[in-house]
C-alpha cells in the first residue's frame, strides 16, 4: 500500500463535492489502481454519511473485492471505528467476502464481535471461523477467555453464537 496525500486529497474532494455518478466512477476506478493509505478509512466514513443507496452499494462492492493483504489493517481500523450498525456489518462482511486472510486481526474481530449487535457479531463469527485454524494457540486462549468473560451478560441468541465461536476455536 502506497502513501499518497495527493490521491487521498483528490478522493476526499470527489466524495465531498462530487455528484453521485462522479463518486461512483471514482470509487469503481480505485479497483484498478494501486491501493493507497487512508482510502479505506475515507470510504468507510463516507459510507456512514451518505444516504445514496447506489453509492453505498459501490462502496460495499469495493470492500468485497479488496485483494491486497496490506489493506487488512485499515479495514479493521475502520471496523473498530464504525459508528453505526450498517457500516460495521458491511465492513465485517467484506472481510469474509474479499477472501483476504484476517488471522492476524482475530483479536480485533473478537472485540467487534463482543460489542456488536447480532448481525455484526455473526459476520465477525464467519471471518473468525474461516481463519480459526491459523490462529496461534496462545491467541486462541486469550480470545476464548475474552469470550467467556462477557458471556453471562449477553442475550440468549448472543450466548449461543458465542458458545459456537468458542467451540470453533477449541
Amino acid at each position: 500500500m502506497i502513501k499518497s496525500e495527493k490521491k487521498l486529497t483528490e478522493l476526499r474532494r470527489v466524495l465531498e463535492t462530487g455528484k453521485p455518478a462522479d463518486i461512483e466512477e471514482t470509487i469503481s476506478s480505485l479497483r484498478n489502481k494501486e491501493p493507497f493509505e487512508g482510502a479505506v478509512q475515507l470510504l468507510a466514513s463516507f459510507y456512514e454519511k451518505t444516504e445514496d443507496d447506489n453509492t453505498r452499494l459501490v462502496i460495499s462492492d469495493f470492500f468485497n473485492d479488496l485483494k491486497d493483504q496490506s489493506s487488512t489493517g485499515e479495514v479493521i481500523k475502520a471496523l473498530l471505528a464504525a459508528h453505526d450498525t450498517e457500516t460495521a456489518v458491511m465492513l465485517a462482511a467484506s472481510c469474509w467476502e474479499s477472501g483476504i486472510d484476517y488471522t492476524e486481526h482475530a483479536e480485533a474481530l473478537v472485540k467487534v464481535f463482543n460489542r456488536g449487535d447480532y448481525r455484526t457479531s455473526l459476520e465477525c463469527f464467519t471471518v473468525l471461523e474461516t481463519c480459526s485454524s491459523s490462529i496461534p494457540e496462545k491467541n486462541k486462549i486469550r480470545i476464548i477467555t475474552l469470550l467467556e468473560k462477557g458471556m453471562g451478560k449477553l442475550e440468549k441468541d448472543m450466548q449461543l453464537l458465542t458458545a459456537e465461536l468458542i467451540s470453533v476455536l477449541t
